[in-house]
């Protein structure tokens, strides 16, 4: 249900984007609109939705959850079943399943629904509504998602578990 509503806070907020670019475009002729407009659009939304490269703090659950699908970002769909490792230096989303370690040591990680990883998963921030066997290590927070399912171990600095998520695990709280 919480990857449901994500999903559509997304989808609105990329429309609002689209809105406010459709307003910065200067009125033009219809052709010169069709010819000239998608590639302003484009320079217009990479603009607006490009991260920047600042050191990023913490973040509340909410806003963490929102900015994950963030352009720049690798998706694993739901259709891929990965025997391995997987290193990002990049955001990553799990919709499919990784049998092997998942290192993502400056960028966030998330497991949604459908998602599954078994074995190791080290990032800077890591959130699960899907399965999860193994290790997670966080440096900065994990997030566990009411439909979570996590069996292993958790390291993190800072640990949200949304009531309806199924833990067991040995949970440490480090200052690293």
């Amino acid at each position: 249900m919480s990857v449901v509503a994500l999903i559509l806070i997304m989808l609105d907020g990329k429309r609002r984007i689209k809105r406010a670019v459709a307003a910065q475009v200067p009125a033009r002729s219809k052709t010169q609109h069709l010819l000239a407009s998608p590639s302003r659009a484009a320079q217009l939304q990479i603009q607006i939705t490009e991260p920047t490269q600042a050191s990023q703090p913490a973040l509340p659950a909410e806003a963490f959850i929102q900015s994950l699908p963030a352009p720049g970002g690798s998706l694993i769909g739901s259709t891929l079943r990965i025997e391995g490792n997987v290193d990002a230096q990049e955001a990553l989303v799990i919709r499919g399943t990784i049998q092997g370690d998942v290192t993502a040591m400056e960028h966030p990680v998330t497991i949604t629904e459908s998602g599954g990883v078994s074995r190791h998963i080290q990032a800077r921030a890591i959130c699960v509504a899907g399965s999860v066997a193994g290790r997670l290590v966080a440096t900065d927070q994990a997030i566990l998602l009411a439909s979570a399912r996590v069996s292993g171990s958790i390291e993190a600095k800072r640990l949200k578990c949304e009531a309806g998520a199924w833990l067991q695990a040995a949970v440490s709280i480090t200052s690293r």
